[in-house]
């Protein structure tokens, strides 16, 4: 009997995809690409040396997060004082929950159990003082922890079976964090990456995603790559975003052009998010996706329209 494992349609899909071709294509990076990049990101933070933070401490930096880089490049508004104060619910927390079941599914021996994966999990995260989730896990009542396991152990098991099982060799790395300081370290650009697996130069980095497809997650996932070209001097051979609910992955490969693209539009936002933050210009409102989220709303008069718009278009 053979011990080859047994792969679904699914996860036969992930590794023709994302699995290291024999004949790759395209030209090789340029070797200075790293260094002219981070260059010309220093060359355009020049002109806010007066108003940056001093860098003396972790905390006295200017910092930029991938959502951050989303929000300031949708609406103005919102990236400077729209988000208002975060509180966790059932629906946010599932993605943060799976994603640690996930990380203990690869580092653990045999096979465990999807559901006693998540609940290992939420109590890790419950028992976890630095993660901020914990307050909100441990307040849970008996039928509302029971429901977020049920939702959780589903997107596990559809998790198991769309991804294939991932082996020590491909060198998994699961929420590891990718930052570039700027500015003698008075500008710190950070992500973390949900995983990524082999090494560089064929190393593939993947967002794990529990809903639906939005245009902004390529964006992210090219910041990734950008970050870690400037940081390790290489980046990924390939992304992809893995959409658990459908078992679908959509891939991109990372080109000179892909690098250079993300790096403008990293610079050009890290510019206008100083200008927001620091020398108070004032923001621009542009309709979106966050208006549902958004303070403003009641007060935007664009942001009202879209909603609206959306409900039509949505049929309610």
């Amino acid at each position: 009997m053979s011990d080859d494992p047994v792969y679904t349609p699914a996860q036969e899909r992930v590794i023709a995809t994302i699995g290291k071709d024999p004949a790759p294509h395209g030209a090789p990076l340029p070797s200075d690409l790293a260094d002219e990049l981070k260059a010309d990101l220093e060359t355009a933070l020049v002109p806010f040396h007066d108003v940056l933070p001093d860098g003396k401490s972790y905390e006295n930096r200017f910092f930029i997060s991938k959502q951050a880089l989303t929000d300031v490049h949708s609406c103005e508004a919102y990236f400077v004082d729209g988000r208002g104060d975060f509180e966790w619910n059932l629906a946010n927390s599932r993605g943060t929950i799976v994603h640690k079941a996930i990380e203990v599914s690869i580092h653990t021996r045999g096979t465990i159990n999807p559901t006693d994966l998540v609940e290992e999990s939420i109590s890790r995260l419950a028992n976890d003082a630095n993660k901020s989730i914990a307050d909100f896990l441990v307040t849970l009542d008996e039928f509302s922890r029971a429901e977020l396991v049920g939702d959780c152990s589903s997107l596990l098991t559809r998790f198991l079976e769309g991804f294939p099982g991932i082996k020590k060799q491909w060198y998994p790395q699961v929420e590891s964090a990718l930052t570039v300081n700027l500015a003698k370290g008075r500008v710190r650009v950070s992500g973390k990456v949900d995983l990524a697996l082999g090494r560089p130069p064929d190393k593939v980095i993947i967002d794990l995603k529990t809903g639906s497809v939005f245009g902004a997650h390529r964006d992210d996932l090219r910041l990734y790559a950008l970050l870690d070209l400037l940081s390790i001097g290489q980046s990924p051979r390939k992304v992809a975003s893995f959409y658990i609910d459908s078992a679908e992955i959509h891939p991109e490969d990372i080109t000179e052009g892909t690098l250079r693209s993300a790096a403008k539009r990293l610079e050009s936002g890290l510019v206008r998010a100083i200008e927001l933050k620091l020398h108070k210009a004032t923001a621009e409102r542009r309709p979106g996706s966050n208006c549902r989220w958004c303070v403003h709303l009641d007060s935007c008069e664009a942001g009202q329209a879209y909603m609206t718009q959306r409900e039509e278009d949505e049929g309610w």
